[in-house]
């Protein structure tokens, strides 16, 4: 049994990153990511030498296992690495975020599936488009073909994570009726998938999330996992991998480390960025922009809530680490509650970025400016579905007033 937390990991829950190797490389990445920013946006994919700079800092493999030569990290070290390099660059950091969760969902995949992944290709990357298609069981596995869409970062992977929901063909008249609770992540490799390239948006553009195509491919058992037994904690992956990571309840990692550092860093960026220019910024009225007081309190509240939702997501992440570690966990009122505080967080960052945005003033409209970037990318992370906040209030505040919820979201 898990007894003890790493000092390190008591640091960080504090904030304290000083004797983080990730931390620091990622804030050495920060003017990099900057510089390349504008060619990145216009990619529609993450650029060589971008992705060069992740796979050489080992970004995309801290949460992979260290049997495979992996970080094995904490959330709360990974959460402000990503979080950092959105500072420099929000597509970067998105695509580093989802491939590299990527892998700790695989490390709850049977050994079998895990061991065909990374046997060979330890730096293999999976994307995900988890939106589910139905799925027809075959003797040995499953039979998949359909589209699927939002493959963050398709390009640089091996292999892919689709979502499935299996259902029965002999079931007479309702023979297309979807097995319920059998959904499931299904893993293909890119032998098996074409990629349709049409990622054409207004934000997040650099991310390459394009959709993929898969035409009538088998895959076998032991590659699906039941999203059923990640909720129940029942994965085979735990019974390998049995670090304090994977014994994690997994949508308190997944659900709120993947999208939330991104809109944190970009706000986090984009204010600084703003400081920076407004040093010699004088307004059409002979105002020095340092002696303006609207601009003054729209990055004083930009660069205070992020500071606000950092210490409370990694005070509650250690909250979270240290219940697990000594064999117990938190009330599912504790880890809905999380979850609520983790969606409704991107609401307000994304209300604070447009404050900051229309300070800028007519100039800020400017392409070479990273304003409009910033603010489009934070807007499009506020509609993924783990930010959906009045989901997880009805989920939370509902089970207060006793309502007996027959579903209930996964925490």
């Amino acid at each position: 049994m898990l007894t003890h937390l790493d000092d390190d990991v008591l640091e960080y829950s504090l904030g304290d990153f000083r004797r983080s190797t990730y931390v620091q490389k990622a804030k050495d990445l920060v003017p990099i990511l900057r510089e390349r920013a504008s060619r990145q946006w216009n990619a529609l994919t993450m650029v060589e030498e971008n992705a060069a700079l992740i796979h050489e800092g080992g970004f995309f493999r801290m949460l992979q296992p260290k049997r495979f030569g992996g970080g094995e990290t904490s959330p709360i070290e990974w959460l402000e690495s990503i979080s950092t390099l959105a500072e420099g660059d929000p597509c970067v950091a998105w695509v580093t975020g989802v491939l590299g969760i990527h892998s700790f969902h695989l490390s709850h995949f049977s050994d079998a599936a895990q061991q065909e992944v990374w046997g060979n290709k330890p730096c293999a990357l999976l994307s995900s488009p988890y939106a589910p298609n139905p799925v027809q069981p075959v003797d040995g596995g499953f039979q998949l073909s359909g589209v699927w869409k939002f493959a963050s970062g398709v390009h640089l992977c091996d292999y892919a994570l689709v979502g499935g929901a299996v259902y029965d063909g002999n079931q007479g008249p309702d023979a297309d009726r979807l097995h319920a609770g059998d959904f499931r992540a299904f893993l293909v490799s890119k032998s098996q998938f074409e990629i349709m390239e049409n990622w054409d948006v207004h934000g997040m553009r650099g991310t390459g999330s394009h959709t993929i195509v898969i035409r009538d491919q088998f895959v076998p058992e032991y590659r699906t996992l039941p999203f059923r037994r990640v909720t129940e904690g029942t994965t085979p992956g735990k019974e390998v991998n049995q670090g304090l990571l994977y014994q994690l309840p997994f949508w308190q990692v997944l659900s709120r480390v993947t999208t939330s550092p991104v809109p944190l860093g970009a706000l986090k960026g984009m204010a600084d960025q703003f400081c920076d220019l407004a040093r010699d910024r004088v307004s059409v009225r002979g105002v020095r922009t340092a002696q303006d007081p609207t601009a003054a309190l729209a990055v004083a509240k930009a660069l205070a809530a992020v500071d606000e939702v950092k210490g409370n997501t990694y005070r509650n992440m250690g909250l979270l680490m240290k219940a697990v570690a000594s064999g117990g966990t938190l009330s599912l009122n504790e880890r809905q509650m999380f979850r609520f505080q983790t969606s409704v967080a991107t609401s307000r960052i994304s209300e604070l970025a447009v404050v900051l945005y229309k300070t800028c003033g007519a100039s800020g409209i400017y392409a070479d400016l990273p304003y409009g970037r910033h603010v489009n990318d934070i807007l499009a992370v506020a509609g993924h579905v783990s930010n959906s906040y009045q989901l997880f209030a009805n989920a939370w505040i509902g089970g207060l007033m006793g309502l007996n919820q027959q579903v209930v979201p996964q925490v």
